[in-house]
């Protein structure tokens, strides 16, 4: 007889100028959603009601999110501010939230070659081929960052979790 492998669900969220990039994973492997909320006007109260909703959706049994405390700018700001909110409202539901810097994404990363936002983009595709319709080109620094970047980056803080708490 075998036990049955309880389903973790994993919420993660990166907040960006444009509103947020999610992903929803179930047991690391399997992607249920993702997706770039893009909020106008950008309004922190506003990105906070769709986050809302999403939790409430797929009630996951933890949440990541970028560790962005160690940063300063006006633009951090808003995202520090956007950030305790969802871990205020994880916690008031009684889900754990976890917090990565974008230095700890580049250390796992580094394992698989991987330290730009570019090259852990690819890197994610072959785990996820689903997202492969979405991987970002090679830009020019001139130009914006695309527009999925938002998905990778929040599977990114994802796959970090998974790594860091194996």
């Amino acid at each position: 007889m075998t036990m049955k492998e309880e389903t973790i669900i994993v919420l993660a969220i990166y907040p960006n100028p444009r509103g947020f990039g999610y992903v929803c994973i179930e047991n690391a492997n399997k992607l249920l959603d993702s997706g770039v909320v893009r909020v106008r006007p950008l309004n922190n109260d506003r990105i906070l009601a769709r986050i809302k909703r999403y939790v409430e959706y797929f009630r996951p049994a933890l949440v990541v999110v970028r560790d962005c405390t160690h940063l300063t700018s006006p633009r951090v700001a808003r995202i520090q501010s956007l950030i305790e909110d969802v871990a205020q409202h994880a916690t008031e539901q009684n889900i754990p939230v976890y917090r990565y810097t974008r230095q700890q994404i580049r250390d796992v990363f580094e394992v698989f070659e991987a330290t730009t936002k570019y090259e852990i983009a690819h890197r994610i595709v072959p785990w996820f081929p689903e997202l492969a319709h979405r991987a970002p080109q090679i830009r020019d620094d001139w130009k914006d960052e695309e527009y999925h970047m938002g998905v990778f980056d929040a599977m990114a803080l994802a796959i970090t979790h998974r790594y860091l708490t194996e």
